[in-house]
């Protein structure tokens, strides 16, 4: 096996976090204690992605590579343009292909199994999981992607368990969460300042619905008034609140322009990557107040989140609800 450090989640993306001199500020979610190491010994171990498989030895080190080396220009391009203008439909399955190989190679998944065995044995279900990563990939690029860009000092955090999940009617409900499961939204931190939000089809299809109904009830309204029929001031009131706040998002999904985060955005994120997280939270600032206040408020956090798998192409991880 080898003895090279592995990383269960990539160098290349946690670079993006790292402070000025190249370093990651790492908040260890047990001990409270705030470290600074270099993004190549970050969320990794030695041999972590070798696994005995029959006898055999398997690595999956270049096989996690040939996922990583086309997603990393996609992503470095979202992340200097903030912005999603001009994506491919190759660049999004290479994207797609990287979350879903994200959302099971870490420490957390393996930790977090219900029916854990011991890591080798976790080999024939991580060539599984491998096998059926394309199904998860082709869920995720289906979704609509949207952008979240943070024009404030504020900043999103790194969990080292970085692919996170929740519903969007109903954060507190942590159960039966997966890219196949509908109202459930996907994020994933890029950098302090960038991160990817995908809901659910169905839930884009009703902000696309509605926005469009809205759109064409203005313009019937207006047209109405415009002629001198009158009245239709409520309606026109109406639909045009739903579309100054849909507007943002439905471009986004449209034409792949950033939406701005705002506070509860991050926070909701931020929140996420802790409550999710094996061992740490990455930063590239020193000050992780908003991280201890949340495993403050919630020490089972600090716990390992559960995670079963329903069938070998549809995970559900089952973290503690954000109360």
């Amino acid at each position: 096996m080898s003895d090279e450090n592995q990383h269960w989640v990539p160098k290349f993306l946690i670079k993006y976090f790292a402070d000025k001199d190249g370093r990651v500020f790492c908040l260890d979610i047990h001990t409270d204690e705030v470290t600074k190491p270099p993004p190549r010994l970050a969320a990794s171990a030695i041999g972590f992605n070798d696994f005995l498989i029959g006898g055999e030895a398997v690595s999956f080190e270049d096989m996690l590579e040939k996922i990583e080396t086309p997603a990393a220009p996609v992503l470095k391009k979202m992340i200097e343009g903030r912005t999603l203008v001009g994506l491919t439909t190759k660049d999004r399955q290479c994207v797609a292909e990287f979350m879903a190989a994200q959302s099971f190679r870490t420490k957390a998944f393996y930790e977090g199994l219900a029916d854990k065995s011991d890591r080798q044995a976790f080999g024939r279900t991580f060539a599984q999981l491998w096998e059926s990563m394309f199904i998860t990939a082709s869920q995720i690029a289906r979704r609509h992607w949207a952008l979240m860009v943070v024009e404030t000092d504020e900043i999103f955090y790194l969990g080292d368990n970085p692919v996170v999940l929740q519903r969007t009617a109903n954060p507190k409900d942590g159960s039966n969460l997966g890219f196949d499961v509908e109202g459930v939204e996907v994020f994933l931190p890029l950098s302090p300042k960038c991160a990817l939000y995908m809901p659910c089809r169905a839930t884009s299809a009703d902000i696309l619905e509605r926005y469009d109904a809205a759109i064409e009830l203005h313009r019937v309204v207006r047209s109405h008034v415009l002629r001198g029929l009158g009245g239709g001031s409520e309606g026109l009131q109406m639909a045009q609140l739903v579309i100054s706040r849909l507007h943002p998002l439905v471009q986004a999904f449209r034409t792949g322009t950033p939406i701005t985060a705002n506070a509860a955005n991050i926070e909701n994120l931020n929140y996420l990557q802790c409550s999710w997280s094996h061992a740490a939270v990455y930063s590239n600032r020193r000050d992780f107040s908003f991280a201890r206040r949340v495993f403050r408020e919630h020490p089972e956090y600090r716990t390992v989140p559960k995670t079963s798998l329903v069938q070998m192409n549809l995970l559900v991880p089952k973290p503690q609800a954000k109360t």
